[in-house]
């Protein structure tokens, strides 16, 4: 068996391990946690306090919590593996039908900003770089840790505050007006209009942190020995950027980028609830807040598997790139 395969079955089991770990842990603090430490019956949530004994037992049995615990892991997570999230404790729907129709929305929305964000911040790491000592260079610091400095709630409200109630350019609330535009033109602009200032805050928000580091990863590279034998040998400085320390620079940043896949999907908790986007950031926040635990544990159980494939991706990925990962 080569370096390659070693190295990926090495990885493989790894990120099997990460997985069951936290499934663990989910069950244990969205069922066992709840039920069997706090003493929360199931019951509760149907707020009927008319409930008989009888009528709870069949809740809980409903619910599979009369069985061993063992029992109710291994179901557990054959239900999630098999789409089976669950009915939520509050709509009385199923999960994954609620999640879908939301889904859309958190994608467009989360999607758009982290590949704007990327590219963006990217593209400012190698400048910066390029550029290091400058008063652009020193100014684009400053700033970037200003704004780092806010909280992501708090340059929402302020963008909502400014841009959407005393310029009025830009609606408060939603994703899309109400009643929508029957026109699909008319309709996709006005989403998109919605979609302004949601997508503002995220790349705000993000594309600092993104530029420091790359200019940082950047900056490594070039203090090496090929890079000096590169510069040797007459090659102009963008050459060496692109061709030699970007190469260099990948393996961490498609970490990064695999580590911000899994948010497109189960959102931007913070900027929806802000802005009222009608998301799973901010569906999961009213699960949450409600203790509806079939939610909750459905958005967090997609959010590790996307976490888990969407790593062992990028393990592939590096391994093709930089042959040093394998032979080490």
């Amino acid at each position: 068996m080569d370096g390659l395969a070693k190295y990926l079955l090495r990885r493989a089991a790894d990120r099997a391990a990460v997985l069951f770990v936290a499934l663990v842990l989910q069950f244990a603090f969205l069922r066992v946690l709840p039920y069997y430490v706090l003493g929360i019956d199931p019951s509760f949530f149907f707020m009927n306090p008319n409930l008989t004994n009888e009528q709870r037992e069949l809740i809980r049995k409903a619910f599979g919590l009369d069985e061993p615990l063992h029992v109710q892991f291994v179901k557990y997570v054959l239900a999630l593996f098999t789409g089976n999230l669950g009915y939520s404790f509050y709509t009385r729907r199923p999960v994954i039908a609620e999640l879908m129709e939301r889904l859309p929305n958190t994608v467009v929305l989360l999607g758009t900003s982290t590949v704007l964000t990327l590219i963006i911040g990217l593209t400012l790491g190698l400048l910066l770089a390029m550029k290091r000592g400058t008063k652009f260079d020193t100014t684009f610091i400053g700033v970037s840790v200003l704004i780092n400095s806010f909280p992501t709630f708090y340059l929402g409200l302020l963008l909502l505050l400014v841009f959407g109630f005393y310029l009025g350019w830009f609606p408060l609330a939603g994703s899309v007006s109400r009643p929508p535009p029957s026109d699909p033109v008319l309709y996709i602009a006005d989403y998109l209009w919605h979609m302004t200032l949601p997508l503002l805050t995220l790349v705000t928000a993000g594309v600092g942190g993104y530029a420091l580091l790359s200019r940082n990863l950047f900056i490594t590279q070039m203090g090496e020995d090929y890079i000096i034998t590169a510069r040797a040998k007459g090659l102009d400085e963008r050459t060496i950027m692109v061709k030699h320390v970007l190469r260099n620079v990948l393996p961490p940043v498609i970490t990064i980028v695999a580590l911000a896949l899994p948010g497109i999907v189960s959102g931007a908790v913070i900027t929806e609830t802000v802005f009222s986007w009608y998301g799973v950031g901010r569906w999961l926040f009213e699960a949450s807040t409600q203790f509806d635990y079939p939610v909750v544990q459905g958005v967090l159980f997609i959010e590790i598997l996307l976490t888990v494939v969407s790593l062992y991706i990028a393990d592939i990925v590096i391994a093709i790139v930089d042959p040093r990962v394998r032979l080490r």
